[in-house]
């Protein structure tokens, strides 16, 4: 038995010429809406998987611990995590799982908290936070196009805790949950694939993290590696198809979901 929930964490404001890199405004724009000075509404949507032993959450927002640091993407209708989960029914030391898809802080920054002597620790202290090797080691030794979007106190409390488990290859997490590994965006993200009731689900996270993004030319100007990004991108939609699986997509304001179906092509724009 299996269950799930979507959890809104809240909403910032990212340069539309940045999400969307080489595609030019004018394709742009009439699939994805922007503001007056170029912004595109972005939100950081979660993942909260319900089994008979396992209680997962995939991917933690911002948090609001770096709120002063992250001033230019005006975070906003920000949610407390652990409190939304509990709306839910469940205490964070329920919380058996965190799957952390990446260490870009949108993604991340929820997966610790200040406690009441104003030290940082991790959000959910009885759970196992899985994070990829090889993410783990660009965060340690980031490349400089990236550096800035890593925060030591989302998961340097996780490590001193001993709740993180680096994974190097794709592997189960428990029946019906499995992680996959995506480079492009960044080194190592992880994909998390769930079957519920025969339905297969998909957490693409920044693989692709609006359905604007569907096709396959349609990167970011924040995919580390573009050329790598298009083509783990094609072979992440090439299974997602084969599954007919349902994508959730982390940073879409406008759409949460979206059905894959078989297709015999796949167009760039």
């Amino acid at each position: 038995m299996a269950n799930f929930h979507i959890i809104e964490t809240g909403y910032f404001w990212a340069d539309g010429g940045a999400m969307f890199g080489p595609i030019p405004k004018k394709y742009w724009h009439k699939r994805y809406p922007s503001n007056h000075n170029n912004m595109c509404l972005m939100a950081m949507r979660c993942l909260f998987i319900e089994t008979d032993r396992h209680k997962i959450l995939v991917d933690c927002g911002a948090g609001d611990k770096q709120l002063n640091k992250l001033k230019f993407y005006q975070p906003h209708n920000l949610k407390d995590l652990r409190a939304e989960i509990g709306k839910i029914g469940y205490s964070p030391d329920e919380v058996t799982d965190v799957i952390l898809t990446h260490l870009h802080f949108d993604h991340c920054g929820g997966g610790t908290v200040f406690n009441g002597k104003q030290e940082v620790v991790p959000a959910f202290p009885r759970a196992t936070y899985w994070l990829s090797r090889a993410q783990w080691d660009n965060y340690r030794k980031p490349m400089l196009y990236e550096a800035a979007s890593f925060f030591q106190e989302n998961i340097e409390p996780v490590f001193e805790a001993g709740q993180l488990r680096l994974i190097e290859s794709e592997q189960p997490l428990c029946e019906n949950v499995t992680l996959k590994l995506y480079d492009g965006h960044t080194p190592g993200q992880i994909v998390l694939f769930f079957e519920n009731e025969g339905e297969k689900i998909v957490f693409p996270a920044d693989v692709v993290p609006t359905s604007a993004h569907l096709p396959l030319g349609w990167l970011s100007a924040y995919d580390n590696n573009a050329a790598l990004a298009m083509e783990e991108k094609k072979r992440f939609l090439d299974e997602a198809k084969t599954q007919n699986a349902t994508l959730i997509f982390f940073h879409d304001a406008y759409s949460q979901m979206e059905k894959m179906m078989p297709s015999p092509h796949q167009n760039n724009r």
